[in-house]
């Protein structure tokens, strides 16, 4: 899912989180090997991980990874559009939308050596923004029995049904539950404070919190509002179906983030209506083993300690498709467009000149770091306005 932003601007695109209506036909997908452990290579891009897959036509397609998304997914008119129909379902993205899709078995296809069989998707219309990959594995992939190590330092993942594989592996340990079919882990934000969070590699931050989750925090201690830097109104959070509401968001400089008996300090972090998230910027710290027999993670510092310092950059704006086009859902007060007059609500009609017709095309605008941008907007009361912004 592309990040290309202006001024630490945010697009957050949500993962497919559940199936309301399952099922008449099996999602058990089959394994040509057993006794296996192979060693897949990957590809982390913008806190993204994909692996390659080959199909039997001798093509091979681009598949995200995506631990928030309870099963695959393809889209509307893609290339994997073609498997056999099975039905259609009621699905609900990470912001709590529904809508109901249909769902195909796709053909066999192999990924690493080993060819699966009967992997069920659901097909979906492909989300504004979205980088160009060609559908999502699911957390099913592990969720079936397999377990998971995913280095993206040595750009690796390794897969194998042997139970005990990774037994002897040292690292911190935290538990999971599974909630409409995907992980959910414990993680501390805050002193004597414990979060339930999706753990969705679909998601690039390390760490969203809920606004509801956040304010139930903020009424028990004077600490977590001593670490919020901000607010504004706004939303961010996309998923498969739509933008999320338009409410409060608090920016947060937390800290630390305590995972099991890890912590990472200093993270930069805001609120969403989506419920909290331990994303993918997570494997930049750290390889991670997934034990689905066991509902366990293992997060193996790179550093070998039990701290690291993030320091990452907290966000300034965030654009998300409203009606089509490129739309400001979030500025932060302190940030000099804000003090330009730029504000949530703004629709982008051109960079430097260029019209910006829709929001791909404002996802796929070559955006240099350093270099300053003239934007035309206009406002919801139809005020047009000229706002500078240098790409950070």
């Amino acid at each position: 899912m592309k990040r290309t932003c202006l001024v630490s601007a945010l697009v957050f695109v949500g993962s497919l989180l559940a199936m309301a209506q399952m099922h008449r036909y099996s999602v058990n997908f089959g394994l040509s090997e057993r006794d296996f452990v192979d060693t897949i290579p990957i590809r982390f891009v913008d806190n993204q991980l994909y692996v390659e897959v080959a199909m039997e036509d001798g093509s091979t397609r681009l598949l995200n990874f995506d631990t928030g998304s309870s099963q695959g997914m393809v889209y509307y008119g893609g290339p994997l559009d073609t498997g056999e129909e099975l039905g259609n379902i009621v699905s609900r993205d990470a912001n709590g939308r529904k809508d109901t899709v249909k769902v195909v078995r796709l053909p066999a296809f192999r990924l690493g050596r080993v060819w699966v069989s009967n992997y069920v998707v659901s097909v979906i219309p492909r989300p504004p923004g979205l980088r160009k990959f060609d559908g999502i594995l699911g957390f099913d992939l592990v969720n079936k029995g397999l377990l998971c190590k995913i280095d993206v330092r040595n750009e690796r993942m390794i897969l194998t049904d042997r139970r005990k594989f990774f037994d002897g592996e040292e690292g911190f340990d935290v538990k999971y539950k599974l909630r409409w079919f995907v992980p959910h882990v414990w993680v501390s934000p805050f002193m004597r404070h414990v979060d339930e969070a999706l753990f969705d590699t679909g998601s690039p931050p390390l760490y969203s919190m809920n606004k509801q989750s956040f304010d139930r925090h903020a009424y028990k201690s004077k600490n977590v509002e001593s670490q919020v830097e901000s607010r504004s109104r706004g939303h961010l959070a996309i998923g498969n179906y739509g933008a999320e509401q338009v409410d409060e968001v608090a920016f947060l400089k937390l800290d630390r983030l305590k995972w099991g008996d890890f912590s990472f300090l200093h993270v930069n972090s805001l609120t969403t209506q989506g419920g909290s998230r331990v994303g993918a910027a997570l494997l930049n710290y750290g390889s991670l083993i997934i034990n689905p027999l066991k509902k366990r993670m293992t997060f193996q510092p790179y550093n070998g300690t039990d701290t690291c310092l993030v320091e990452n950059r907290q966000f300034n704006m965030a654009f998300v498709p409203v009606g089509g086009r490129a739309v400001i859902g979030l500025i932060r007060e302190t940030c000099d467009e804000y003090r330009q007059g730029l504000r949530q609500g703004d629709v982008i009609e051109s960079i430097n000149g260029e019209e910006i017709a829709d929001f791909q095309q404002f996802v796929n605008y070559r955006f240099v770091k350093g270099e300053t941008y003239t934007l035309q907007v206009v406002g919801p009361e139809g005020v047009r306005k000229e706002i500078k912004s240098v790409r950070r």
